[in-house]
């Protein structure tokens, strides 16, 4: 017989005192990112490879996976010097190719406008290409924002840690990783995996398109300049498309 002076211990407060509501979202978050998670080990692999490669001591991989939490510019940056770039060459190509980021800021602000501040700072921080794809495009199935957010952190969070996790298996087995595996190719079939279903418009579609054409051409010069020579032409030229939408979409409201 249960005495009714003691509450009743509340099951959906068992562990870590979160709800199995909220593990729930977390782990439909998870679910929801799990096939690029393959890819992020991988291309961290790659980074933590490349690392040991340049003669860099192999803590900066983790340590810059972790505080950075940005593939494409952390291997552009390693690469530049690799090849013997000025430093300020490196840098650029970073910068450029994190502007990015001030593209997914917009989207994602009205994704997080209803969260508290400590969530919107705790989610940016983990925030990379493949989860605020993810989070954009699943957000309008999650209209309650407390589901949301905890949502978003399956999705950002596990990612993360796969991420930094293979960026230390690639220090440990880079001396071992034959170079003939190309184990860079990984890099852009994520990204193709996840830009796809992004690639909506006409200017996005046309700034992928002319990116992936000038990267191409350009694969023989030095310094790595083509991934930056490709990033802004692309941009440029993409932004000069006009938006050209189908007859239903202009019907919508």
């Amino acid at each position: 017989m249960t005495d009714a002076s003691q509450p009743a211990r509340d099951p959906a407060r068992a562990f870590l005192r979160i709800g199995v509501a909220q593990w729930r979202d977390v782990w439909t978050g998870i679910r929801a990112i799990a096939p690029l998670m393959p890819g992020a080990a991988v291309f961290g692999m790659a980074f933590g490879a490349l690392i040991q490669v340049v003669g860099l001591p192999g803590w900066l991989a983790p340590y810059a996976s972790s505080t950075v939490t940005a593939g494409a510019s952390q291997i552009a940056i390693v690469e530049a010097l690799r090849q013997g770039a000025p430093a300020v060459i490196a840098i650029i190509t970073a910068l450029v190719i994190n502007a990015r980021l001030a593209l997914y800021s917009a989207a994602l602000a009205p994704v997080f406008s209803a969260f508290p501040m400590r969530w919107r700072l705790g989610l940016a921080y983990l925030m990379t290409d493949q989860s605020a794809a993810v989070s954009v495009l699943k957000a309008g199935e999650w209209p309650d924002a407390v589901r949301r957010r905890w949502f978003i952190l399956g999705v950002s969070g596990p990612f993360v840690v796969v991420w930094i996790l293979g960026t230390a298996a690639g220090v440990v087995l880079g001396p071992v990783i034959p170079e003939s595996w190309q184990i860079g190719f990984i890099v852009p079939l994520m990204f193709i995996a996840v830009l796809v279903p992004a690639l909506t418009t006409w200017p996005a579609v046309a700034a992928a398109g002319i990116s992936i054409a000038v990267v191409l051409a350009l694969k023989d010069v030095p310094y790595g300049l083509n991934v930056l020579i490709g990033a802004l032409v692309g941009i440029g030229l993409g932004a000069l498309v006009p938006d050209r939408r189908g007859p239903s979409q202009e019907a919508a409201p």
